[in-house]
């Protein structure tokens, strides 16, 4: 169940950066939907890997590969916001 909703939050999140394209109009290439969407895929896999540490019952390891990992995922998304889809904004 946690899968589901993990998915669903994830799905609504690209959804959403879809939208928010739409709307502001931004000309973004594909190979920027490309890294986008690798973003999501890894953001994604951290998730998951959280989810099966917690499941095995390792909550330690679970936060050290979160930590480790999610700071990954949080720098890919803020360059991606930072340097793909704040250039339009003024």
């Amino acid at each position: 169940m946690v899968d589901i909703c993990i998915g669903a939050v994830i799905i609504a999140g690209l959804l959403f950066v879809v939208d928010y394209a739409r709307n502001r109009k931004l000309r973004i290439a594909w190979w920027q939907w490309i890294l986008t969407i690798l973003g999501f895929v890894y953001a994604l896999f951290v998730l998951e890997v959280i989810v099966s540490f917690l499941a095995e019952g390792t909550v330690k390891g679970a936060v050290v590969i979160g930590v480790i990992l999610g700071f990954i995922a949080v720098v890919w998304g803020v360059l991606l916001g930072r340097f793909i889809f704040a250039r339009g904004v003024k």
